[in-house]
């Protein structure tokens, strides 16, 4: 079986698929400006993963399933339900703060972090910490999205665990 090498993006690669990932963009979020970060990083995206580029579809295709993850990823930062939970954890964060004082509240959540696993421990700082999205986090560890995703979930049930 014959290694396909990693595709070429030239500028003249970017300037002739650039109009259709914006109009796949534009169609999901009906801004332009955001249309555009959107497109603008899944270039990033691809030019930082284009050795891992299998061949197995087109660039455009490639490219494309790149954008839906960014897109995917947007909406799930910006869901209203999202918005919610912040202010609940904030609210009880706040009051465990006021009962315990901020040395007291960080000794008990560093000594939660403590009970995670190194990965899970990474995963939860790097996505809910550091705030990076799950494909640039997947990629600083080392770990495909989907493990991420596990890691995560498993990470953030420990903690909640932990703190109760």
């Amino acid at each position: 079986m014959a290694t396909l090498a990693a595709p070429v993006i030239t500028p003249t690669t970017i300037q002739e698929l650039s109009p259709g990932l914006f109009a796949f963009a534009y169609r999901a979020v009906r801004r332009k400006e955001d249309a555009e970060d959107l497109v603008q990083d899944t270039w990033i995206s691809a030019l930082r993963t284009v050795p891992s580029f299998e061949g197995r579809s087109s660039l455009r295709t490639w490219l494309v399933s790149i954008l839906r993850r960014r897109i995917a990823d947007r909406f799930r930062r910006e869901r209203p339900t999202d918005v919610l939970e912040e202010e609940r954890f904030a609210a009880d964060s706040s009051s465990a703060e006021a009962r315990l004082g901020t040395h007291e509240a960080a000794r008990i959540a560093n000594r939660a972090m403590e009970n995670l696993t190194e990965l899970e421990r990474r995963a939860v700082t790097l996505c809910d910490v550091d705030d990076l999205d799950r494909d640039e986090a997947s990629e600083a560890m080392g770990v495909t999205r989907g493990h991420l995703r596990v890691l995560l979930h498993r990470g953030r049930h420990k903690l909640e665990a932990s703190l109760r």
